[in-house]
């Protein structure tokens, strides 16, 4: 008799325990999380910065939100521009992503609080060191580059990293090199 009553209770009590846990969910899916997007067909033209004889500085502005319903935190965001030699070498180039309020230059993203829906806006430099030594001929051929944008956030959860691709095309900095 006291086996069934012990195993009864500890039924019991195991029931009560996943109420709970399940009450607990519920409550966390419905309290949201952040939800930081990067608002790529809202970015700017690349424009030139500064232009060498050898080198040319460019760069555009590129709009992000925390659509959740908690504060997100960027905790790192980088660039990867793709253009490998084997498509297009008489370039070298280097990239680097800033916050457009508070810039730095020294390639470091410092981690920063967005509350819910509120955003901000970071800046994508790129500069192209001609390999020849004249930027204007080596332009020449340039094929459209894809960007990889990196972002590590983290929010109520586990951070995560996404990614978001823009492209600069051949056309665009046609454009912005004639400016």
């Amino acid at each position: 008799m006291y086996i069934y009553t012990l195993i009864d209770t500890l039924v019991w009590i195991a029931c009560i325990i996943a109420i709970i846990y399940i009450a607990y969910r519920i409550f966390a899916w419905r309290q949201g999380n952040e939800d930081i997007v990067i608002l790529v067909k809202r970015r700017t033209p690349f424009v030139v910065e500064d232009i060498s004889f050898d080198q040319v500085v460019l760069s555009t502005d590129i709009p992000f939100v925390n659509r959740g319903k908690q504060y997100g935190t960027i905790m790192d965001m980088f660039p990867r521009h793709l253009l490998p030699q084997e498509q297009f070498d008489n370039v070298r180039i280097q990239s680097w992503l800033t916050d457009a309020k508070a810039e730095r230059h020294d390639g470091y993203w410092e981690a920063l609080v967005y509350k819910q829906r509120q955003g901000s806006t970071i800046r994508l430099r790129l500069v192209m060191t001609a390999n020849s030594g004249n930027i204007r001929k080596d332009l020449v051929g340039f094929p459209d580059m894809p960007i990889d944008i990196y972002h590590q956030v983290v929010g109520r959860e586990a951070y995560r990293i996404s990614k978001t691709r823009i492209t600069l095309t051949a056309e665009e900095l046609e454009v912005a090199m004639r400016k």
